[in-house]
């Protein structure tokens, strides 16, 4: 039996946290959760996701403040890809995340639950 999927959620919407976590460990992924972007820095830092949704829009620390952390001090054990939740589609933004070494991204509001599994997988 494989062994199942870690993925780190770093979302501050308590509906949209909630309604990703189902739907992942749905599909059998483990999902640990963090509510602000210090907590979510903390949790990648740690390592060993084998993907990590990170929301732009966070208290305490932005996704790119996330992002940027972990670029300047890279966990030891390595995390897969780190794709950015947003619900604002901006290109500069896209693509200053993906700079600091964001995979992709998914706009919130353009993925279905029903996608969201595939959608998801095809980074992995």
């Amino acid at each position: 039996m494989d062994k199942k999927k870690r993925v780190l959620l770093v979302e501050d919407d308590a509906n949209t946290q909630a309604l990703y976590s189902e739907v992942l460990q749905g599909a059998g992924f483990e999902v640990k959760l963090a509510s602000d972007g210090e907590e979510g820095l903390m949790n990648a830092r740690l390592g060993g996701y084998d993907l990590i949704l990170l929301d732009i829009m966070l208290p305490k620390l932005d996704g790119l403040g996330v992002l940027t952390g972990l670029k300047d001090q890279p966990p030891t054990t390595k995390n897969g890809p780190i794709i950015v939740l947003t619900n604002l589609s901006d290109e500069a933004l896209n693509k200053q995340a993906e700079q600091l070494g964001a995979k992709g991204y998914l706009i919130k509001s353009d993925v279905h639950t029903s996608e969201l599994v595939a959608k998801l997988t095809s980074f992995l």
